[in-house]
């Protein structure tokens, strides 16, 4: 397996050089949809709180509680000491990636070599709503895209319907810019809040799988997913308006428990 790769998410200007016709079409839709998307960001964004784009992971929240996505733009995001141990964990997985462009990363990937990618910014446009996103790693070979990754760190034995939304608009993410999702599967690792994994050792469950060891490899329901994001999306879109958690017990260690409940 290739040592992970990493790359700098801003979002470039200018399209890169020209490649090489058979690499054209899918990082050609890619390089053009961040393009776009540069220009929305600057223009300003016509999506509820003037937004330019959705995030992959805010899509996911709003099945865990679409009020409380709406408060962490009303009032703001409250930073709690769970969320801040969860970054540290993850950052501590990414940190000895390799640091290479978009393009460098893609190139590489499209021509046939493995790759593994971590945090390699996605976007596209859906519905003419652009969604963004960061998938924890990326695993290519053959010259397609063979893995979602994604590391949860929590107690649960078993995947959240949320954590599968999540990794679901990554697998549309890819199909949409146009690559080969033939082989594609996602992985996602439900790891203890202390542990420390190893890279080799995740590297192997990534591909084979281990409900035991807390790694879980789905084939992705595409038509379900569609559905989500049509859904998720009619929000940012102003065509209704956020729904609370079904699931009442989240809402006893809800941040914005005090604001929520008189109007719950």
């Amino acid at each position: 397996m290739a040592h992970p790769q990493h790359h700098n998410p801003h979002l470039p200007n200018t399209f890169f050089p020209i490649l090489p016709l058979r690499l054209m079409h899918p990082l050609s839709r890619y390089l053009r949809a961040l393009s776009e998307l540069s220009r929305l960001r600057r223009e300003g964004g016509r999506l509820r709180f003037g937004l330019s784009s959705v995030s992959a992971s805010d899509i996911a929240a709003q099945f865990y509680c679409e009020r409380k996505v709406e408060f962490r733009y009303t009032v703001g995001r409250i930073r709690t000491q769970e969320m801040m141990e969860g970054e540290n964990r993850h950052a501590k997985l990414v940190e000895k990636a390799v640091r290479k462009t978009p393009e460098e990363i893609l190139r590489s990937a499209l021509e046939g070599k493995p790759v593994w990618a971590t945090e390699l910014f996605l976007a596209s446009s859906f519905g003419g709503v652009f969604v963004t996103g960061k998938p924890d790693a990326l695993v290519f070979e053959g010259g397609r895209p063979i893995r979602v990754v994604e590391y949860k760190f929590t107690e649960a034995r078993t995947p959240a319907h949320y954590h599968h939304v999540q990794a679901r608009v990554y697998c549309l993410l890819l199909r949409s810019l146009g690559m080969d999702t033939s082989h594609l599967k996602y992985v996602i690792f439900l790891l203890p809040p202390s542990s420390s994994p190893h890279f080799d050792r995740m590297s192997k469950l990534m591909l084979e799988g281990g409900g035991d060891e807390g790694v879980f490899l789905f084939e992705p329901d595409w038509e379900r997913g569609r559905r989500e994001l049509i859904w998720a999306l009619q929000y940012w879109k102003g065509r209704r308006e956020a729904q609370p958690t079904a699931t009442k017990i989240r809402c006893e260690s809800c941040e914005y428990r005090e604001r929520c409940l008189p109007v719950g």
